[in-house]
Order: C-alpha cells, then structure tokens, then sequence
C-alpha cells in the first residue's frame, strides 16, 4: 500500500496539467457577407449615406480571452481618410473617358461623430482603430459591428453603373486588454480571416437643364420675341444629363399648353382666332449623339411628345461627359396685325427628362 499511494499520486497530478495545458481561446467569425449599398446619384453631392454591418465572433474554444479585429485599406490599396471603391464592369469606350474611375467611401468601427477609421494591424495606433479589443468568454458570441459611410462628394462626371471594393477582414486574439498596436502586437495571434466585398450600386438619375450648357440648376427660360412677325425664329438649348441601368436609355418629351399656340393673356371664354399665333417646333442633335424626331407636333394641347432620345445605354449622352444636348427652334407662324387684338401672347412649354423608357 504504502509503494502504491505516491505512484496514484503522480498519475492524477499529470492528468490535472494536461487538462489545463488544453483549454485555449478559439475564435472566428460568423454572419460577415457582402454588402450590397444603394447610392443615390441625384443626392450624393448634398447627403452622405450610411450602413451598418452587423456580424459575431464566436469563441469555440474553453478558455476565456481578447479579441480585436482589423480592416485593410481595400484592393486600391489606397490608405488613407477617404477609400476608394472602382468600377465594378468593363464599360463602353465611354467610360474610359471618366475624369475618374471610383467613388469615395470610409470605414468606422464606433461612430462617424468619432472618426474612427478601421485600419490594418500594421497601420492601427489606438483602440480607436479597430473593432475592440473586446473580452470573450469560453463558449460565447459577442455581436459586432462597423459602418459604411458614403460622404458627401462629387461623382466622376460619367457614372457606371456600380463600383465596388475587395476588402480583408482580420481577427486577432491577444491574452488581455492591453495591446500594444504600436509595435504590432507582438502578443497576438491570428485566428480568422475572410474577404469581403462591397458593392455601391448606383441609382437611375436624370437631370435636365436649359440654357447654353449643362446646368442642372438651371431650369427654366423665356423667350420674348417682342414685336411678332410672321416666319420670326427663335431658340433655346436643353441638356440632359444622368445614367440608367440595365442598358436602358434616356428620353425627353415636350408638350404645349396651348397646342402650339400663342394666346393673348387674360383671354375670357376659349380664344378665337384673333387671340392666336400659330408656331412650330423643330430640333436638331446639339451635343452626345441623340436622336431626334423629323417631326416634333404639338398641336395636341398638354400631350407630351418625343423631343430626343440617347442612342447610348447607360448614359444619356455618347460624350466624355454623359449628356446630350438639343437645339430647339421656335418658328412663329402667319402674323395677321388686321386682325390680332394688341395685347401679351404666350405659351408654356412642358419638358421632362425621363430614363428607362
């Protein structure tokens, strides 16, 4: 018996350390995908947008620890405040003609009102610049999140259809909650990683303007041609500029308030013929290769009609800067003073830009 007891007393000791020397921390991600992120074309340069991602770290393993987690600069491999997201397809020729290829976005691991931008290991000076570090228990998932943050910003001056960016995502483990990321955490060891792509799809827009260049401000004008006479020839510029998806392509319409006709203000009752001009419209390609009706008709009153159309997907206009413009000539008809009341005559013309028609 007394041989036996300390030969049972060492067998027990060595299960009892090989039993801790296994229990260790394993983690890995769970729930992180891609993200698809809808832009809006038309408002980008007055909003920002934003996007939460929302994923876990799991901790398979028996033993308790920290974690943090890391995001590289993208496969621009542009580091910096503002990353860059290219575009996503090959496009037509015209695309090649871009002042640029990509579209601004940022990345946060707390809040915009905080600045925190993720970064990679080698790149991360504060807690602030990663996710974490975070404690987690054996057996536990704790929830995790960044945010996608697309600025206020100007678009390139032709816009793809998408632009998008191949990012890797990291998962380090380190035994305490002190990490030193200035020297790269020589304590902590990789436990997952993954790819992630995010794509920014953007939005159908039209935006049209009249003027002698393309303005989207600038919205409205008037032509006074004083004294009528009868053949007199007036004209004014429209340009429409935006993008489509799908391979559609971008129209305009026109339609008159008064069929083509100029009626004396203030008429009482429908107009007679003293209280009317007749017009005409006709227009012709200005800039971006659109196709433009032979005849544009506007006797219909309020009746929208087919003033050109882009002969490009995408685009609205087959220029370096996606637009397309049209000259529009307004012919006065026969001007009849024997019988005309004096007086102020006009007309309203209606014009839209529309896309995917």
């Amino acid at each position: 018996m007394v041989r036996i007891f300390p030969y049972t007393c060492c067998i027990l000791w060595i299960l009892l350390f090989s039993s801790n020397a296994l229990a260790t921390c394993q983690l890995n991600f769970s729930g992180l995908s891609n993200q698809v992120i809808s832009v809006d074309a038309g408002t980008i340069d007055t909003s920002n947008s934003t996007r939460n991602v929302n994923f876990t770290v799991q901790n398979t393993g028996s033993s308790t620890c920290y974690y943090f987690v890391t995001i590289d600069e993208g496969s621009s491999r542009y580091i910096t405040y503002d990353r860059r997201a290219n575009i996503k397809y090959i496009f037509p020729m015209l695309f090649q003609q871009a002042n640029r290829s990509y579209i601004s976005y940022q990345l946060y691991s707390q809040s915009i009102a905080a600045n925190n931008v993720v970064k990679t290991l080698d790149q991360a000076v504060f807690a602030q610049n990663v996710l974490g570090p975070r404690q987690i228990l054996a057996g536990q998932s704790v929830a995790e999140s960044f945010i996608i943050d697309v600025p206020i910003q100007t678009l390139p001056n032709i816009i793809a259809e998408s632009y998008d960016d191949d990012l890797l995502v990291t998962l380090y483990r380190h035994p305490n909650a002190s990490v030193d990321y200035v020297n790269d955490c020589p304590a902590c060891i990789q436990e997952d990683q993954l790819s992630l792509n995010i794509q920014f799809e953007m939005t159908e827009y039209a935006a049209l303007s009249i003027g002698d260049s393309y303005n989207p401000t600038t919205r409205t004008a008037l032509l006074d041609f004083d004294l009528l006479q009868t053949n007199e020839q007036q004209s004014f510029e429209v340009f429409v500029g935006g993008r489509t998806t799908s391979g559609t392509t971008c129209a305009v319409t026109i339609s008159s308030l008064n069929g083509s006709k100029l009626v004396r203000a203030n008429v009482v009752g429908p107009p007679q013929s003293y209280d009317q001009v007749p017009y005409t419209v006709q227009a012709q390609s200005n800039m971006g290769g659109p196709i433009v009706p032979g005849n544009i008709d506007l006797s219909a009153p309020n009746t929208p009609v087919t003033l050109a159309t882009s002969n490009m997907p995408f685009v609205c206009g087959n220029n370096n800067q996606g637009v397309m413009g049209i000259d529009v000539f307004i012919t006065m008809g026969t001007v009849n003073y024997e019988s005309l009341m004096g007086g102020l005559y006009r007309d309203t013309l209606t014009i839209e830009a529309t896309i995917g028609l």
